[in-house]
């Protein structure tokens, strides 16, 4: 979804941010199995800021979060503006959205299931081919499961399909089918509507907590010892739908008291308007910190003394900390589309933004790729001391990432979009 053409203009930084993060996460990730020197490796896990890498897995969130609210935005607009949406309509509603994003990811399927591995020459090319996520042989064997978006849930406890990062996209895929339940809900029964949505975020939050206390797992995979993690809570979608919920609830928000809230707070003083503001961006921003950083002691324990966290921090943790994230970045984006925003919003929708914006699918198709490509080429090990080897090496696969993705863009993604749109536009 362009998110240009919705107005929320301040999602066109949040996407180009989140995406940013996600391939930081995945840099370093990569990067571990080259380190030279483990002394260095313990004094970076030592570093409170690295929380932001270790414990980046709230990027995700986001992502999830974002498309519960344009959904549920655009999905409640066409409701308003047609009384409701027809068989053909609806069937195109889906149609829509499945070939826009298989189109690429089948490119991308071909790309990395099976060129990547004749194009790495070097030492550690035959083990980055067979062991990395989506290797060859997982990619013949259940490729289907990618084309169907079950490959997080068959086979039960193995990643499956071609892109490891598939299992975002099944999730995605899932929680868009099952959307219009809540957000025709919140339409027409808008009482029913908003409490079988937080009903579904309270049984999701509580299933997490049965899982986390019953398998004794930790906070997050980065405190956890138990393999099982994954399978159990990682890329189940009815653990990770609740910042897709939170979304959808912002979504009905915006479109419900988005324009009226808008219009009073133009008319509202500078002065006042930085009064009302301030408070909710510090809290907001306090939730978020405690997110990422919260667990800073619990990780440390682990790492030095192999103390587990309490089984209290990790079901809290596990069952709450996706949804006070999706919940404070709803809150933010609410702000900033109800002028509430300030320089934080004139950052987020800054007009730069709108071309990487565009690519943000096609890097997170594409560049776990080409991290296994650098990783099997790579001849000498990385010390990441200081900062500045890593930052080269990051910077080198982002700008690598958003240039491959372009070419995804130009040659696939935009014209299937561009044929699709001229049939999808028909029937709106």
């Amino acid at each position: 979804v362009s998110t240009q053409s919705t107005g929320v203009l301040c999602l066109i930084g949040i996407r180009v941010h989140s995406i940013n993060w996600v391939v930081l996460g995945h840099a370093y990730a990569f990067s571990t199995t080259f380190i030279g020197s483990f002394s260095h490796a313990a004094e970076l896990l030592k570093r409170k800021n690295f929380m932001v890498i270790q414990n980046g897995l709230p990027s995700v969130d986001s992502f999830f979060a974002l498309s519960g609210f344009l959904v549920a935005y655009l999905l409640l607009k066409q409701l308003a503006k047609r009384g409701g949406l027809s068989p053909s309509q609806w069937i195109a509603f889906y149609f829509h959205r499945y070939v826009r994003l298989t189109t690429p990811y089948l490119v991308a399927m071909l790309i990395e299931g099976w060129l990547y591995r004749f194009v790495m020459t070097g030492p550690r090319a035959q083990q980055m081919t067979e062991t990395s996520m989506g290797s060859h042989a997982m990619c013949k064997k259940y490729w289907y499961t990618s084309l169907l978006y079950v490959n997080n849930l068959v086979p039960w406890k193995m990643m499956a399909g071609c892109l490891g990062q598939g299992w975002y996209l099944a999730n995605d895929m899932q929680f868009f089918i099952i959307a219009p339940i809540f957000i025709t809900l919140q339409y027409w029964r808008p009482l029913i509507g908003l409490i079988g949505t937080v009903g579904a975020m309270i049984c999701s939050a509580i299933t997490a907590a049965v899982i986390t206390a019953h398998y004794h797992l930790g906070p997050t995979s980065g405190t956890d010892t138990n393999q099982d993690e994954f399978w159990l809570l990682y890329d189940k979608p009815w653990i990770r739908i609740t910042p897709y919920l939170v979304g959808i609830l912002g979504g009905w928000f915006y479109w419900k008291w988005g324009e009226k809230i808008s219009s009073g707070v133009k008319s509202l003083p500078e002065w006042l308007k930085v009064m009302c503001a301030a408070p909710i961006w510090a809290v907001t921003a306090a939730v978020q910190y405690g997110v990422v950083f919260g667990l800073y002691d619990d990780i440390q324990a682990v790492q030095q003394h192999h103390t587990n966290p309490s089984e209290a921090d990790s079901v809290s943790y596990q069952s709450l900390a996706r949804i006070a994230w999706a919940l404070s970045l709803t809150v933010q984006i609410l702000l900033c589309q109800c002028g509430l925003g300030g320089f934080i919003n004139s950052i987020l929708s800054w007009s730069g933004w709108q071309i990487l914006s565009r690519l943000t699918y096609s890097v997170f198709l594409l560049h776990i790729g080409l991290l296994t490509i650098l990783d099997g080429q790579l001849r000498h090990t990385l010390f990441l001391n200081p900062d500045f080897e890593f930052s080269v090496l990051y910077l080198g696969i982002l700008a690598m990432s958003y240039l491959s993705a372009g070419v995804l863009y130009l040659a696939v993604e935009q014209p299937v979009g561009n044929l699709e749109g001229l049939t999808y536009r028909k029937d709106r």
